[in-house]
């Protein structure tokens, strides 16, 4: 059965497993074009990205059966939560930690579309 709590995490694992390689795959190319500093920052924007996709995937799939209000109200968290840890994290890369914009928007660019793929993948 493809709607079941194990094909949720299991999709939600490979997803977040190939956003990872592929900020890492990106922050390496980045830091031989441009300097550890930039490609440091890559590897934080898509571990960022990473990171609160499997926060989502906990918060919506950690309760096992439940019923479906209840399932609803914890995607709309799970989505919250999501946002929250974007806002939150990518507000610290910039303001605090001063890292290189380019280099954070392209990790965080490198894992959205590895999302994408990875949905797409798993159809």
């Amino acid at each position: 059965m493809r709607n079941s709590i194990a094909h949720g995490w299991h999709v939600a694992a490979r997803t977040a497993v190939l956003q990872f390689g592929a900020t890492l795959a990106v922050s390496l190319v980045v830091v031989a074009g441009f300097g550890w500093r930039v490609g440091l920052a890559a590897l934080a924007g898509g571990t960022i990205v990473s990171a609160g996709n499997v926060l989502f995937a906990l918060r919506l799939f950690g309760r096992g059966i439940a019923p479906p209000r209840s399932v609803l109200r914890s995607a709309w968290a799970a989505e919250a939560l999501k946002w929250f840890w974007l806002c939150a994290t990518l507000y610290l890369a910039i303001a605090v930690w001063k890292l290189p914009f380019v280099g954070l928007i392209a990790g965080v660019l490198a894992a959205q579309f590895a999302f994408w793929i990875a949905l797409i993948a798993t159809r």
